[in-house]
């Protein structure tokens, strides 16, 4: 199962009345006149508690609860990796490596992708720098449980700047 976590966006009718397949047992099991079949974006959690963004499919009618919720496409938001393909003069990435993305739509629309680099926080690059790849669900486990670790041990930002400020006196 999972939950809704946030606000469903983007959401359109796909289908109405006789358009909805299911229609007569909507109204046999719930009643109602005016059923539509509808759709949208949702950040989900997951059973094994990951987060997610994903496409949500639902049925509905004015003033009813959701109906039939079911997810119709997960993205990766949590869970995405590109390969390096030129590190554009970059000292923070390498070619020929694999980089964790993370969702940004804005950055998206003008061209570029948020990528945790070598520095360890998240940075935009352009797009052409990177290759998106798809890792098998085994990989993404341990890659997921190695970022957590990363984090856990990582020294904190006010403490990083400190250092490298130090060292920029010496």
């Amino acid at each position: 199962m999972f939950e809704i976590v946030g606000d469903v966006t983007d959401i359109q009718v796909i289908a109405t009345g006789r358009g909805i397949k299911r229609l007569k047992h909507l109204r046999k099991r719930y009643g109602g006149k005016r059923w539509r079949k509808l759709k949208g974006s949702a950040t989900l959690r997951l059973h094994n508690g990951a987060i997610r963004r994903a496409e949500i499919h639902w049925y509905g009618i004015e003033g009813q609860a959701f109906s039939g919720l079911r997810i119709m496409a997960l993205s990766q938001s949590s869970g995405s990796f590109a390969l390096c393909v030129e590190d554009g003069g970059s000292e923070d990435l390498e070619s020929r490596k694999i980089y964790q993305v993370l969702a940004d739509r804005d950055a998206e629309r003008d061209g570029y992708i948020r990528i945790v680099d070598e520095s360890g926080e998240d940075y935009l690059y352009p797009t052409e720098l990177f290759v998106p790849i798809t890792l098998p669900a085994a990989i993404l486990r341990r890659l997921a449980g190695a970022a957590r670790s990363r984090h856990r041990t990582a020294q904190p930002k006010a403490s990083k700047r400190r250092t490298l400020r130090a060292r920029e006196r010496h």
